[in-house]
């Protein structure tokens, strides 16, 4: 299954993807929903186009084109035969206070601009929202950069936990992508509640809540870089903030399966000293059976015990990942095999480096070649991974202009 949603993600990078039927423009202050949307009589803003119903009469391989300005809050919903695109025009720099894809399927949107900051209508909530109103397959939000605000100087503990989360991937969806997303100054950053989905080569920076959140089977999340987490308990933040968690959507507790996190980087804070900088779980799934888990090649700077927990988890395999505290101080973080149901078994835990190693909880572990971790052999893993990321995605993001990682 794994192995045919990467290929069919792929399959949208080809040149033949970028075939289309019709182009439709929408451009802010320069057109208005009753004109046919075309150049010289564009739509106005994406936000009339999708209220007025312009959305719903496209054809499979249709674009939206968009020019620079404010299109608003834009929720929309439609059924394609084939991939249907929102982007910007050549050279434009389009902004949504908010994206909401109800339902549907066969919808790109990419390049975008989406925050609350970008308008005047504050709300509550995420700032994109897929496949929470009805059945949904085939959508792929891409290179968006999605924000609060891009300026978190004079927030205190009530700005961070107050504020918007980043992207809901909802619980209706099936084969859903996101990738090369800037996620910044979010309360949580990416959830994933949709099964049979990827989650590849975003940004989730600065939160504090969790980075991203795993709660439905057939989930990959490989190639991200999560970092710097803000006010913890000692601010009256209650929640035990994870970069990466799982647990089953809206139980908490339930198996969950065939989930790959690979490949990912993982860094507590970028720099030290920043107010209300706070620490973070980094790997932590708590709450499952977890089965048939691969962690593989995750690079992981945390000041935590919890480097990669898997609790309860079932024919899982933990290789190749590197754990290690840059910092300093009482925090060795691990590399874990834990239980709170007693139902650990089956897995293989191999070629790792951590302070520390844990598998008691599963007598039939397979474990081989894990070893201490050293500063030398945790740098040359970040250099590596952040090259490959970057080769893969480039080193700034195109529409935020923000590097992915500070060396």
């Amino acid at each position: 299954m794994k192995s045919t949603l990467i290929a069919m993600a792929t399959a949208f990078l080809l040149p033949a993807y970028h075939g289309h039927a019709g182009d439709y423009y929408a451009i802010p202050g320069k057109g208005n929903a009753e004109n046919p949307g075309t150049m010289s009589h564009p739509w106005g803003t994406l936000e009339q186009a999708a209220r007025e119903g312009k959305l719903t009469k496209l054809r499979g391989g249709d674009r939206v084109l968009l020019g620079s300005g404010y299109h608003g809050h834009v929720q929309f919903q439609g059924e394609n035969k084939t991939m249907v695109v929102i982007e910007p025009m050549k050279g434009q720099k389009p902004e949504l206070g908010r994206l909401t894809i109800t339902k549907g399927s066969n919808w790109t949107v990419r390049r975008l601009t989406i925050s609350p900051s970008c308008g005047d209508k504050k709300y509550k909530g995420s700032i994109v929202t897929i496949a929470e109103g009805g059945s949904s397959h085939t959508v792929i939000l891409e290179d968006c950069f999605v924000h609060t605000t891009t300026n978190t100087s004079k927030w205190g503990p009530a700005d961070w936990t107050g504020a918007n989360s980043g992207i809901f991937m909802g619980r209706h969806g099936k084969n859903l992508t996101l990738r090369n997303n800037y996620v910044l100054n979010t309360r949580f950053g990416i959830s994933l509640c949709a099964y049979d989905s990827l989650c590849e080569g975003n940004v989730v920076s600065d939160f504090s809540g969790d980075g991203i959140r795993i709660t439905r089977d057939g989930i990959t999340v490989q190639l991200n870089v999560i970092k710097n987490v803000y006010v913890g308990e000692e601010d009256g933040d209650k929640n035990h903030d994870d970069a990466i968690q799982c647990f089953l959507f809206n139980k908490g507790t339930g198996t969950v399966r065939n989930v790959d996190v690979r490949h990912n980087l993982i860094m507590n804070q970028e720099e030290e000293g920043r107010p209300y900088a706070t620490i973070f779980q980094a790997i932590g799934f708590f709450d499952g059976p977890l089965v048939n888990f691969r962690v593989e090649g995750n690079v992981i700077g945390v000041k935590h015990w919890h480097g990669v927990s898997l609790y309860d988890a079932q024919n899982c395999t933990i290789i190749n990942n590197v754990v290690f505290n840059p910092w300093g101080g009482r925090f060795t973080p691990w590399v874990m095999l834990g239980s709170k149901q007693n139902k650990a078994r089956g897995n293989t835990v191999t070629g790792n480096y951590a302070h520390k190693f844990n598998f008691k909880a599963d007598p039939s572990v397979k474990s081989s070649d894990n070893k201490e971790v050293t500063d030398k052999v945790f740098l040359a893993a970040r250099r590596r991974l952040i090259d490959t990321i970057n080769k893969r995605f480039e080193d700034r993001h195109p529409v935020a202009g923000r590097r992915r990682l500070k060396r």
